[in-house]
C-alpha cells in the first residue's frame, strides 16, 4: 500500500477539522469559513494566500501568537501541498502548545500513516481519543490505520514460501488425548 494511497484515503477527513478547533478555541472569524472552503476544495494556494492575511488582519502585532485554529489550518494547507515536514513541526509545536486539543493530533496521525509511520500514527490517533474520547472521526481513522495495518499484513503473510528456509513449529508442550479415563475421575 502506497503512502499516496493512505494520504489519498485519509486527507479529505483531515481537511473538516477547522471548525471544530474553532469551537475549541472560542474565535470562529468570518474569515475561516472562507479558507475551510478553499482547503476543502484543494485550492491550496488561495488558502494559504487568506490565511496568512487573515492572520495578518487578526494578530495586534507581528509578535502576538497564531491562533490555535489558524496553526491547524496552515498545518493542513502546507500537507495539501506536499510540504509534509513542515506540516509535521506546525502539528507538533501545536500539540506541545495545546496539548488538550485532539485535532492537531489526529491531523498528525493521518499525515504519519501517509508516510507509513504505522506504529506512530496509531499513537497519535490514541492520543486524539484520550483527549477527547467520543472523537469519532479519531477513532474512525484509527479503525481505518488497522484496517490497512492488517490488510498489509495478510499480503505480505500470502507471499511467504513454505519450505525449508522456514523454522518447524515447536511441538506441543503438553501431551494431549481423546479418551477419557473416567475410573481416574471418581
Amino acid at each position: 500500500m502506497s503512502p499516496h494511497w493512505v494520504l489519498s484515503r485519509f486527507l479529505p477527513i483531515l481537511l473538516c477539522f477547522g471548525s471544530s478547533l474553532a469551537l475549541a478555541n472560542g474565535s470562529a472569524d468570518n474569515g475561516s469559513a472562507d479558507i475551510e472552503e478553499l482547503i476543502r476544495n484543494k485550492q491550496w494556494t488561495q488558502a494559504q494566500q487568506k490565511l496568512q492575511l487573515a492572520i495578518k488582519q487578526s494578530a495586534p502585532s507581528p509578535s502576538s501568537p497564531i491562533s490555535p485554529q489558524w496553526r491547524l489550518m496552515n498545518s493542513q494547507i502546507l500537507a495539501g501541498q506536499g510540504q509534509l515536514p513542515p506540516a509535521i513541526e506546525e502539528l507538533q509545536s501545536l500539540i506541545q502548545d495545546y496539548p488538550e486539543l485532539p485535532e492537531p493530533y489526529n491531523n498528525l496521525g493521518v499525515i504519519l500513516a501517509a508516510r507509513g509511520q504505522y506504529e506512530a500514527a496509531v499513537s497519535a490517533l490514541t492520543s486524539a481519543i484520550q483527549a477527547r474520547p467520543n472523537y469519532k472521526i479519531a477513532l474512525q481513522n484509527l479503525g481505518d490505520l488497522y484496517s490497512a495495518m492488517a490488510q498489509q499484513a495478510y499480503a505480505q503473510a500470502k507471499n511467504v514460501k513454505d519450505g525449508p528456509s522456514l523454522l518447524p513449529l515447536p511441538a506441543p508442550s503438553a501431551a494431549t488425548s481423546t479418551l477419557t479415563n473416567t475410573h481416574s475421575l471418581r
